[in-house]
């Protein structure tokens, strides 16, 4: 009777995959694609990272046109500025033609 060393010898199976150290590197790497902290997870994780920091810079330069604004409304002939440019203002007995 063969032994199961004979039997397995006996299959013909390259030698790469006959290697035990292969065999527990390849399972290791399987389990780490497929585990709840997997590379899947690890690689979404760093798009939202990428997306949210870009975020923060547009927001940023939110706040930046925003401050500049506040600075405009603060100055009395700034602020009359805006009201009849934006706003169509005008002071008593004035008349506004708008063309577009």
């Amino acid at each position: 009777m063969r032994t199961i060393k004979q039997k397995w010898d006996a299959i013909p199976v390259p030698r790469l995959l006959r290697n035990r150290y292969f065999i527990a590197f390849f399972l290791f790497a399987i389990w780490l694609l497929f585990d709840n902290l997997s590379w899947q997870d690890w690689f979404s994780a760093r798009l939202n990272l990428n997306r949210l920091e870009e975020e923060k810079q547009r927001l940023e330069q939110d706040i930046q046109t925003t401050k500049q604004k506040i600075d405009a409304f603060a100055n009395p002939d700034s602020l009359e500025t805006i009201a009849r440019e934006q706003f169509y203002f005008t002071a008593p007995g004035e008349v506004v033609y708008i063309i577009e």
